[in-house]
């Protein structure tokens, strides 16, 4: 018997993130939206057997749970008003790799105080940033510990930096403000015995290097439109990172033409040789998803 068959989910993920050969390439998404499980299983009520029951159909190996919280522009909210739903039946009643999410100071910030106020902050009132960073930090670190004595499996931290076209703000910007406040969490993370995982949209390559070199293991959203080629990325980091993502909403579609499918399971098997792949969307399930042509591209890699 081949000795890299039949791993459980939980096992094949965190041989993936480790760069170890396993039995194929286990499958995540970032989120999924209720109102694409409530059409796919013909039901109105979402829970905990609904959200399995979907993962399972679609083969997921990774489940992730987002926080619950209120949202207040004019404070941050408590750690005692997180609330994760169900999070203690994802890390003790299945087999899927569990991650909680948490946003980092940027993401929260670009929620706090709007974009255009929040990316001025550095030059209006860089006193005030350093404080709003801290107090972020400080709340991660507390959710996170949360999420840990609960059973989670790993954690992805998010902060939307970059656009199609590179990063949002300058890169100095980035290393003297934010970066070192992140690299805290990840020591905290690291600390905790969890893998650390680091979320963006668009083109953050050139923050790539210090992600490393703070201890991030994986990187999630891999966006080929906004040139993360994930064949570069993996050619140049693929021994230090593993990479999730890499299908994007287009190509959900084009899966129904038997060339596309047959040539786009070719190039992620190519991947995988290599070991330290995670295949899922770039952006999460939401409405325009094409949930049976993913479903196609799953399938062709079980």
């Amino acid at each position: 018997m081949d000795k890299y068959c039949n791993y459980s989910k939980r096992e094949r993920v965190l041989r993936t993130i480790r760069r170890e050969k396993t039995d194929r390439i286990p499958k995540g998404e970032l989120c999924i939206t209720d109102s694409i499980i409530s059409r796919e299983l013909n039901c109105s009520k979402i829970g905990f057997e609904e959200k399995l029951a979907f993962i399972d159909r679609l083969g997921l190996d990774i489940f992730t749970v987002s926080p619950i919280f209120p949202h207040d522009k004019n404070r941050l909210p408590e750690p005692d008003e997180y609330e994760w739903p169900d999070i203690k039946k994802w890390a003790s009643q299945t087999s899927v790799f569990t991650f909680a999410l948490i946003d980092s100071a940027f993401e929260t910030g670009l929620r706090t105080y709007g974009m255009l106020d929040f990316l001025t902050l550095p030059k209006e009132s860089p006193d005030d940033l350093k404080n709003f960073i801290r107090q972020v930090e400080k709340l991660n670190i507390a959710t996170m510990k949360q999420a840990a004595d609960q059973g989670i499996d790993g954690i992805i931290l998010a902060d939307d930096i970059a656009y199609a076209n590179g990063l949002l703000t300058n890169p100095n910007i980035l290393r003297e403000y934010f970066l070192p406040s992140l690299a805290k969490q990840v020591e905290e993370i690291t600390h905790l015995g969890l893998p650390v995982f680091y979320h963006s949209d668009g083109n953050y390559r050139e923050i790539i290097p210090d992600l490393i070199d703070m201890g991030i293991q994986g990187l999630q959203c891999i966006e080929q439109r906004c040139g993360m080629d994930i064949a570069a990325l993996q050619k140049e980091y693929g021994d230090l990172l593993c990479l999730w993502g890499h299908i994007d909403t287009e190509n959900t579609h084009s899966a129904h033409d038997v060339d596309f499918l047959k040539n786009f399971s070719a190039s992620i098997q190519s991947l995988s040789a290599r070991n330290g792949i995670i295949l899922g969307t770039n952006c999460g399930l939401y409405e325009g998803i094409d949930i049976e042509g993913l479903t196609a591209i799953y399938r062709t890699l079980e």
